[in-house]
């Protein structure tokens, strides 16, 4: 899922359901099913906000100045990890 939500970030591909349905509830202001966050099926939400998060860091990572890593890294941690994360995954 995070793979996928990096190439799709990337124009390589289409999004992981997660990630689709992240970004249409996004763009809707809300949740996938009628009811509250307690009544959404069991880490949905959970695997949406890792796609979407996951997707979100690589896009800014892919419009960092070349030669700037560092400095973006300080600027963004929490993306940071991701593209961590990423790379972890043999990825970029």
């Amino acid at each position: 899922m995070i793979l996928a939500a990096v190439r799709y970030a990337e124009g390589k591909g289409p999004p992981p359901p997660e990630l689709e349905l992240a970004l249409a509830c996004q763009r809707w202001g809300t949740l996938p099913r009628a009811g509250g966050l307690i009544d959404q099926r069991a880490g949905e939400v959970h695997c949406m906000a890792i796609a979407l998060d996951a997707f979100r860091a690589w896009q800014m990572w892919m419009t960092r100045m070349v030669g700037d890593e560092g400095n973006w890294a300080k600027a963004h941690p929490y993306e940071w990890r991701w593209i961590e994360i990423v790379r972890g995954l043999d990825y970029g």
